[in-house]
């Protein structure tokens, strides 16, 4: 059971229906990151015999990596949404929803799913628009799901668009939806007890799932990447993986790398940073600038946005994850996927991958049973954590093994599919 005695989707069977049930998936845009390759593998992997489902999706900001080649070269098709985007725009936002309610009445759909704050909140205005014309018509009751892969209630915005947001979830999560998704039991704490979203019996938890297929055999792929970096057997390699974003905070990962070197010269000196993401060029350059500002320009090799996961994630020695708020980092389940130890702050789902705290170490970090955390901003205390990793490699060993069995046994997109479907099949009552 979840917190508080609502329902956990988890290995749970489901009964198609005799006829196909309509599912429009809506998100913000296919930037790269876990929400787009989630909502992807649902509409790629769900049953075709019990879900017909419609992909629609805005377009990337101008910088940020866009996955939707990718998906294409699968075959993947979706609807384009060209005003939909993750910015407030009064403009683009009333010609979105219109489009949004127009999809509606065009593919009648029984679920509408959504993924992304924007997407979440015109996807359901619309839904409260389209209700009583279907009604009316006959067509059939829409139900709404919405999943909050993160929220945006802190570190996102400035604390009145903050308050703004929560007063339109909780409005949206009383009158237009029909269920909740939240995607670890602490965002569901977060959630319902902490920001009072939802009402009684509304919210569930759905684990992430991930393709585990690349990260079945490591050995290949790690020395080809290290072999590209020209690393040494005797250096190591700390990395960070996911797009650049304010919300990462990856100055912080740059100040842990420099904290490291005065901590430990010998160890800093056997050690090379990789920034693995893509981001906007005047972030890029402002993370560059901080590299040359703290001395590290020689150690950090910044990678941009690559798809070849099986390589670059077994290539690293141990990965650094510095954000400020998270829903479940896919980083870390693919990383944690291929045996990495992690370093990471305490935030959003990360203690739920990484487990119940076993002790509290020397110099701050948290000892968990799948890894180590530190507090959101505190530098020293994941400096001390990379220290302790690397200059402790069987606890390494131990830790990163630890999450790797916990990945595969709970974190399979076989698992995330057949608890949505599941999740899909109950909407019929």
């Amino acid at each position: 059971m979840a917190p508080g005695g609502f329902e956990v989707q988890s290995h749970i069977m489901y009964v198609p229906s005799q006829q196909p049930r309509r599912v429009l998936q809506l998100i913000t845009r296919l930037n790269v990151g876990g929400p787009a390759r989630l909502v992807a593998w649902l509409v790629q992997d769900m049953d075709p015999a019990a879900f017909h489902q419609t992909l629609a999706a805005g377009r990337v900001h101008q910088g940020e990596d866009d996955l939707g080649p990718e998906l294409g070269e699968q075959g993947l098709l979706w609807r384009d949404l060209p005003r939909l985007g993750r910015s407030i725009n009064p403009l683009n936002d009333t010609l979105s929803l219109a489009a949004i309610l127009r999809l509606l009445f065009e593919t009648k759909p029984h679920i509408l799913a959504t993924h992304g704050s924007k997407a979440g909140l015109l996807g359901r205005g619309a839904a409260l628009l389209y209700r009583p014309v279907a009604a009316l018509a006959g067509w059939p009751c829409l139900r709404c799901v919405h999943t909050f892969h993160g929220h945006t209630f802190h570190s996102y915005f400035g604390q009145h668009k903050a308050r703004l947001f929560l007063s339109a979830e909780r409005l949206l999560a009383r009158w237009a939806t029909w269920r909740i998704v939240t995607i670890s039991p602490r965002q569901y704490r977060e959630i319902v007890d902490t920001y009072r979203v939802g009402r009684p019996g509304q919210t569930v938890v759905v684990p992430l799932g991930i393709d585990l297929t690349p990260f079945a055999e490591t050995g290949d792929g790690r020395r080809r990447f290290r072999a590209e970096l020209g690393l040494g057997d005797d250096e190591l390699l700390v990395g960070a993986v996911g797009r650049v974003a304010p919300v990462k905070n990856y100055d912080l990962f740059l100040r842990t790398a420099a904290a490291l070197r005065e901590l430990s010269p010998e160890l800093f000196s056997r050690c090379r940073f990789a920034l693995i993401g893509g981001g906007n060029g005047a972030e890029m350059a402002a993370l560059r600038k901080t590299a040359q500002t703290l001395g590290l320009e020689q150690r950090v090799s910044f990678l941009g946005s690559r798809a070849d996961r099986e390589a670059f994630f077994p290539g690293l020695d141990l990965l650094l994850l510095t954000s400020n708020n998270e829903g479940t980092p896919v980083a870390i389940l693919e990383g944690g996927a291929c045996g990495l130890p992690v370093v990471a702050t305490a935030v959003g789902g990360v203690p739920d991958l990484l487990g119940e705290t076993v002790e509290y170490l020397e110099g701050g970090p948290a000892k968990r049973a799948r890894g180590l955390t530190a507090p959101a901003g505190d530098t020293a205390s994941l400096a001390r954590g990379l220290a302790l990793l690397l200059e402790d490699k069987e606890q390494a060993a131990r830790l990163g093994g630890a999450l790797k069995q916990y990945i595969w046994q709970n974190h399979a997109k076989s698992r995330l599919t057949a608890d949505m479907q599941r999740l899909f099949s109950q909407a019929e009552s």
